[in-house]
């Protein structure tokens, strides 16, 4: 049997920063950080500091709705976010994993809107780990 896609979206910030700091600053605890000089689990020094929100949703719904969740979640407290995502170059991460099919994205005006709220930039992290030697067949 083939797996179902599994797909989400964050919102990071990358650079020179204390998490903590962001986190009083924005009110909200991230889903994930780290610090610069933090180890990580491949015994690897980190290069930067990261600061993560994810989204709350089920990996099984459209990345859309990972959006919506993400937006929303960034509405709570719209300037302290918009000022970090400025300072530290806010992007939405996208991230798919597609076993089945692509099932493309499309961006509708509320969404656009909303990355534009935050000067957001958007990554792609797709995969496709479908193949035509289903088992199914």
């Amino acid at each position: 049997m083939v797996r179902a896609n599994e797909q989400y979206a964050y919102f990071a910030l990358w650079g020179e920063f204390e998490p903590a700091d962001v986190t009083a600053r924005v009110g909200v605890p991230p889903t994930e950080c780290w610090r610069n000089g933090d180890v990580c689990p491949r015994q690897m020094e980190r290069k930067f500091s990261r600061w993560a929100l994810y989204s709350r949703l089920d990996h099984g719904r459209a990345l859309e709705d990972h959006i919506r969740d993400v937006l929303a979640q960034l509405d709570a407290n719209s300037e302290a976010f918009r000022s970090a995502s400025a300072e530290f170059g806010g992007v939405m991460q996208l991230v798919g994993y597609f076993f089945r099919d692509y099932p493309g994205i499309h961006f509708d005006r509320d969404a656009t809107e909303g990355l534009a709220r935050y000067g957001l930039e958007v990554d792609f992290d797709f995969y496709g780990l479908y193949s035509h030697h289903r088992e199914d067949t």
